[in-house]
């Protein structure tokens, strides 16, 4: 799926739930205390994916123009703290701007989509930092259920452990 897509996803997912709003308020007080806006580009991050809460850990991703990378000093800081912090560079489709009809698709009256870099990090925040949360907001939203839930769907429909498929390779977002 697309970044920007996802985006739009991840904004209303926000936008639907008061608690989720909590939660990204939470982990922006934690970089703020962690002063990771003190370095370069911090500040221009974009939210693309999450948060998703896990039993010990709270995810988000976020993501920055290819030329305004953020400064990975910033992310050695989290780590301090008992952050993960994984980079990406990734691609995303972004439509070209409107200015002669060679600038459509052929056959249609969509523009010309460009695929353009963009950097993709990752955190995922222990819990504990996220400290104006109730635990019963944080078990609300804990996708630990779902995921019990979706295993058991798929021992069901007969999947085994020969016929899954298992990847080390990156999400692409």
């Amino acid at each position: 799926m697309d970044n920007k897509n996802r985006a739009l996803q991840a904004v209303s997912r926000i936008d639907d739930s008061t608690d989720l709003v909590d939660i990204m308020i939470g982990i922006e007080d934690y970089l703020d205390r962690n002063d990771i806006y003190a370095y370069k580009n911090w500040m221009n991050g974009e939210l693309v994916d999450g948060p998703y809460i896990q039993p010990y850990w709270i995810t988000a991703t976020f993501k920055w123009p290819y030329r305004e990378m953020p400064d990975p000093t910033g992310g050695t800081r989290l780590l301090t703290q008992g952050t993960k912090v994984r980079f990406f560079l990734d691609e995303e489709n972004d439509p070209q701007l409107i200015k002669q009809p060679s600038d459509y698709e052929p056959g249609t009256h969509k523009p010309k989509i460009k695929k353009v870099k963009v950097w993709l990090v990752e955190l995922m925040i222990p819990r504990r930092f996220i400290d104006s949360i109730d635990d019963e907001v944080m078990d609300l939203y804990d996708e630990r259920a779902d995921d019990i839930n979706i295993a058991s769907d798929a021992e069901t429909e007969g999947a085994t452990e020969e016929n899954s498929v298992i990847s080390n390779e990156p999400p692409t977002i």
